[in-house]
């Protein structure tokens, strides 16, 4: 197994009061390199070959990233407040010949923001954004616990 430190950035510059940053094609290449990092822990994490972002932002036109945040409370300021980066999913949108969707191809979330209500937490904001969104295989079993115990008026398919 690889060894490979985690570190979470903390940003003043770029905050969320909703606990999300949203990065697309025209985001700042500051923020398009953050998801980059994350994507690289999730490669690690899971022994993927590849990154599964790149850090250019030019995926394709039709992609969302969202950052996750949280006030970093243990590194408080008056102002302005240091916010800290935990995790990242990605959403890459796909058309079919009568419809098109989103699909959430990925996310990773840091250890210790694991199991603690995070994901939970920031759900309905994806579908709040993204609607009935698809999911990308594989998904890991607590990605399917997950799915399982979650409360929502959307069936989520999983998408090959």
């Amino acid at each position: 197994m690889n060894k490979y430190k985690i570190d979470l950035p903390v940003s003043e510059k770029y905050h969320s009061y909703n606990n999300t940053i949203s990065i697309d094609k025209n985001s700042e290449n500051h923020l398009c390199k953050e998801v980059y990092k994350f994507a690289k822990y999730f490669k690690e994490e899971l022994n993927y070959d590849r990154v599964p972002f790149s850090p250019s932002c030019m995926l394709q036109d039709e992609y969302k990233a969202l950052l996750f945040t949280e006030r970093a409370y243990d590194l408080f300021k008056k102002d302005p407040m240091p916010y800290r980066l935990y995790g990242v999913c990605l959403f890459t949108k796909i058309k079919f010949t009568d419809a098109e969707y989103w699909v959430l191809e990925w996310i990773w979330l840091h250890p210790f923001f694991r199991n603690r209500g995070n994901l939970k937490k920031n759900w309905k904001k994806l579908e709040e954004d993204f609607g009935n969104f698809l999911i990308r295989e594989p998904i890991s079993n607590d990605m399917d616990n997950f799915l399982k115990n979650t409360n929502s008026k959307y069936t989520h398919t999983i998408f090959p």
